[in-house]
């Protein structure tokens, strides 16, 4: 019984360390990167055109700054537009929050940066802004990307804080477990 309650003591110790240094990597702002895959499936209305294109999308919450860099390729015809529109959700359309810089014709690379204000932000962090990139052909927009949250993975260190935790809670209920009486199974 008491190698019961110091095994149990032990790992409560160990889930205690390990839930504070899962928690003390405090940055002092929020980076936040989202990855974004354009097509024209994704514009309003749909284009149908064999363009696609990948973008990251960084921004820091705290400053507003924003950054795009991503590649393109397959357009109907050259790139003569990009944008970070907003705020609308997926199937709206709205305004320009940021022009971007597109290099190439058909195939080819979009780049930009700036600051949002705090209500872009917030935008942005909800889900309401998209990257557009416009063509010749196509001058509303050929392709397009929501900026989405993609659901955050766990750290380690939090996954191994709650197995220890369900160790310790295991080890703690078999303590306090009675004993059977002699005979009874």
């Amino acid at each position: 019984m008491q190698r019961g309650r110091q095994v149990a003591s032990l790992l409560g110790l160990i889930a205690t360390a390990l839930l504070a240094s899962a928690a003390a990597p405090v940055r002092p702002f929020a980076q936040h990167v989202f990855q974004v895959t354009l097509s024209g499936a994704q514009e309003v209305p749909p284009v149908v055109t064999a363009g696609s294109g990948t973008v990251s999308v960084t921004l820091d919450d705290v400053t507003g700054a924003v950054s795009v860099s991503g590649q393109f390729s397959g357009l109907s015809s050259n790139a003569t537009l990009a944008h970070i529109h907003g705020p609308a959700p997926a199937g709206g359309n709205a305004g320009v929050v940021l022009t971007l810089t597109e290099t190439g014709g058909t195939s080819g690379s979009v780049t930009g940066s700036g600051v949002l204000t705090p209500p872009q932000v917030a935008d942005l962090l909800n889900g309401l802004n998209y990257v557009n990139i416009h063509t010749a052909t196509n001058g509303g927009g050929e392709i397009r990307g929501q900026i989405v949250n993609a659901v955050p993975a766990m750290s380690w260190g939090w996954m191994a804080a709650l197995a220890l935790a369900a160790v310790l809670v295991g080890a703690f209920a078999l303590t306090r477990r009675q004993p059977s009486p002699a005979g009874v199974a």
